[in-house]
């Protein structure tokens, strides 16, 4: 995880929601998805170690779960503490670095999880299966670990330059979010995030976020869990659980 990373989040805080269409109804339709999968963990407390501005975490915490969220972003926590607090729900907050988690204790969670491509953050294989050894040390035994990441196999070889803008929001409080992909390498990229709002009188204003990522398979995630000693590992399709992105699910 770089520091320009970090920026990317940090500066993103006070936006995050508008990439989606109705942030509260992608927090309900998520975490109801993301509970299915954890039924068998529900008596224990579960971390979400990317939890960005907290759009899984406030979900499962509205479902009755007991979570806790971290993420390498200050500003990103702060807005999903405001969050929580305004919707009366009690989560524990941190600052943390998903590669040590050294602010989580051993052995005390019955699930991890870190959703929307956190993981392709970090630059390098090594990075990674450091990763899914701090997850898996936090996992109580047979906890579940559920990652979710783009399905980079295709997208490696297309190496496309953009993604498809979308028009979001009704009158007045319409937007529009694309991106644009500028390819480093076979793997690496920088990403460019904008988002163009409609103002009530100034008219049209854009905001630009840039960020990195390294391309990584499901294929390889899958062998990298299992050097870390995670068990079961195996890669979920969305059409298998509903997310709209693939699924690595491990078991300590």
């Amino acid at each position: 995880m770089t520091i320009e990373n970090e920026s990317f989040y940090d500066q993103m805080a006070p936006f995050y929601h508008l990439i989606f269409e109705d942030w509260q109804e992608t927090i309900e339709r998520q975490g109801a998805i993301i509970s299915r999968l954890l039924a068998p963990s529900r008596t224990g407390p579960i971390l979400d170690c990317a939890c960005g501005i907290g759009t899984q975490m406030l979900g499962l915490a509205q479902l009755g779960f007991s979570v806790e969220g971290s993420d390498i972003s200050a500003a990103e926590v702060a807005r999903a503490r405001a969050e929580s607090a305004n919707r009366k729900l009690s989560v524990d907050f941190r600052i943390d670095d998903m590669r040590t988690l050294r602010t989580a204790p051993i052995g005390k969670f019955s699930a991890v999880v870190a959703f929307d491509n956190a993981l392709p953050h970090l630059d390098g294989d090594d990075e990674i299966r450091n990763a899914f050894t701090a997850i898996r040390e936090r996992l109580r035994p047979a906890g579940r670990m559920l990652v979710s990441v783009r399905d980079y196999g295709p997208l490696m070889i297309e190496r496309p330059t953009m993604m498809p803008p979308r028009f979001l929001g009704k009158d007045g409080e319409r937007r529009i979010v694309h991106q644009v992909w500028d390819w480093q390498d076979r793997r690496r990229y920088v990403v460019h995030l904008f988002i163009t709002m409609e103002g009530h009188s100034q008219g049209w204003s854009t905001r630009h976020f840039v960020g990195r990522y390294r391309a990584v398979t499901l294929d390889e995630l899958v062998h990298l869990a299992e050097q870390a000693g995670l068990r079961e590992v195996t890669a979920l399709a969305p059409a298998e659980t509903g997310y709209y992105q693939p699924i690595v699910s491990a078991l300590r």
